[in-house]
């Protein structure tokens, strides 16, 4: 990068904080992801505040230079991968916390990460009650920015429904509040719905291709301190699917649900079964594993007997094995990521959000996609809103074999079109979707003429969103 605008950047933050040093570019040219290489930024600055993000960001406009904002790097899909010879704005030194006990909310800058917030919350009695599975690391701001869900999204939903607000540097560097405290005389973050459209929502999942978020408003809630950790079976996938449903209808409070196919689960307890203390069973085709919490304990026994007498209702049994979920949620800020790391092979993975009455079709289609590439996998997953379940398929490759990689690459573009068809919708719009996203065009004209009104410069995190050209 040029070193007169490194020079005008340092002037913003301080020489410490602005580098094109080649290992600290190195540093950023990864993520947590896997299937991504590398790229190297032409430089990497740490701003202090909101204002100091602001001022970067006019130089970036001014020169044309892309822009990737960073926080935890935690990311799966290479969310973070910079832009070559461009600027990654790291947000870590925005880590401010204010709590609104009498609001029943909490505001916080975009580098504090769920571990953080939920150590400090816990001092209250209060939390968050939305964990993904990278959270010790995971920052609040860019799970916002993916729309990302977790442990505890079977009862209050993705990360989106808890937002309040947010503070946003726009691609032209002006700062912008929404929700409740777009109003400067408001006592702090209490509505998300105020002054007209959600604009909340336009960079909730937007991978920051709209603005940069600094700040965070959530809603908060007292924290649960009684559970219940069972797991039921099944015959058939419809029937496990239809347990959810009703017990979803009579209130019963599950903070964590997830569905296992007989082959799934047997994989995923060679990974992680010992460490977790499961023992041997004879498992049916489908288990449920749940996690029951509530804030009183006469609820809870009450949510017990209700989810036994549904569960045997539709034709299925208690298997009363409660390691699986037990450890499941006590290992909630890190559970999926060890999973998935703990052998040496690298994957694909398409997110996305299938109702729970079909969530047979992601797995049929599934293992179609396996048997014909010849490839292995498994899929993970989670009930995550109010009729929707949360699933991640992923794709696994050797990194030393490029032609298994290339076969990945091929199933994982022909399972994002199956899956499309199937209704399913991803939760973030990213590359890997593109290719299976079809019948959309006056949306993306749509996104593509906002994103050219508020990013004419298209400095953005460009090439995030897949802004699909119908003519070709």
């Amino acid at each position: 990068m040029d070193r007169h605008i490194v020079e005008k950047i340092a002037a913003i933050v301080g020489d410490e904080f602005v580098s094109t040093r080649e290992d600290i570019l190195l540093t950023y040219s990864v993520s947590a992801s896997t299937s991504y290489e590398p790229v190297m930024p032409g430089a990497i600055v740490r701003p202090a505040d909101t204002q100091q993000v602001s001022q970067v960001i006019k130089i970036a406009n001014e020169y044309k230079i892309p822009v990737t904002p960073r926080s935890g790097g935690s990311s799966l899909q290479g969310e973070v991968i910079p832009i070559e010879g461009g600027l990654v704005i790291d947000l870590l030194r925005l880590d401010t916390i204010e709590l609104y006990q009498d609001l029943r909310s909490v505001s916080v800058g975009a580098g504090i990460n769920f571990g953080a917030l939920d150590k400090y919350l816990n001092k209250h009695d209060l939390w968050v009650p939305v964990y993904p599975g990278s959270s010790l690391t995971a920052s609040i701001a860019g799970n916002v920015a993916v729309n990302g869900s977790g442990f505890g999204s079977s009862r209050f939903g993705c990360i989106a429904e808890l937002v309040l607000g947010l503070e946003v540097v726009l691609p032209n560097g002006e700062v912008i509040q929404t929700g409740s405290e777009a109003n400067p005389n408001a006592p702090g973050p209490f509505l998300r719905y105020a002054f007209g459209p959600d604009l909340t929502g336009l960079f909730i999942g937007s991978l920051g291709e709209f603005g940069i978020i600094t700040k965070v408003s959530l809603k908060i809630f007292k924290r649960m301190h009684y559970f219940d950790f069972n797991t039921y079976g099944f015959q058939t996938p419809q029937d496990a699917e239809k347990y959810i449903l009703e017990a979803k209808e009579n209130d019963v409070s599950m903070v964590w649900i997830a569905i296992y196919e007989g082959r799934i689960l047997d994989f995923f307890l060679d990974m992680v079964g010992e460490e977790y203390g499961v023992p041997k069973h004879d498992w049916p085709p489908i288990t449920v594993s749940v996690v029951i919490g509530r804030v009183r304990e006469e609820q809870l026994e009450s949510d017990i007997l209700v989810a036994k007498q549904i569960c045997e209702q539709v034709g299925g049994h208690v298997i009363g094995v409660r390691e699986l979920p037990q450890n499941e949620w006590n290992d909630r800020m890190r559970e999926f990521v060890r999973s998935s790391y703990v052998h040496g092979w690298h994957w694909r993975i398409l997110y996305h959000h299938q109702t729970i009455s079909q969530w047979h079709r992601t797995l049929e289609e599934l293992w179609s996609v396996f048997d014909k590439f010849g490839i292995l996998g498994h899929t993970a997953g989670f009930q995550s809103d109010h009729a929707s379940y949360n699933y991640y398929p992923q794709l696994y490759y050797d990194p030393q074999d490029e032609e298994e990689e290339n076969r990945v690459r091929a199933a994982h573009k022909e399972l994002s079109t199956r899956i499309f068809k199937t209704g399913a919708v991803p939760f973030k719009l990213a590359p890997y979707w593109v290719d299976g996203i079809s019948e959309m065009e006056p949306y993306f004209d749509f996104l593509r003429d906002l994103k050219q009104a508020i990013d004419p410069g298209n400095i953005m995190n460009p090439g995030k969103i897949p802004l699909i050209d119908p003519e070709g």
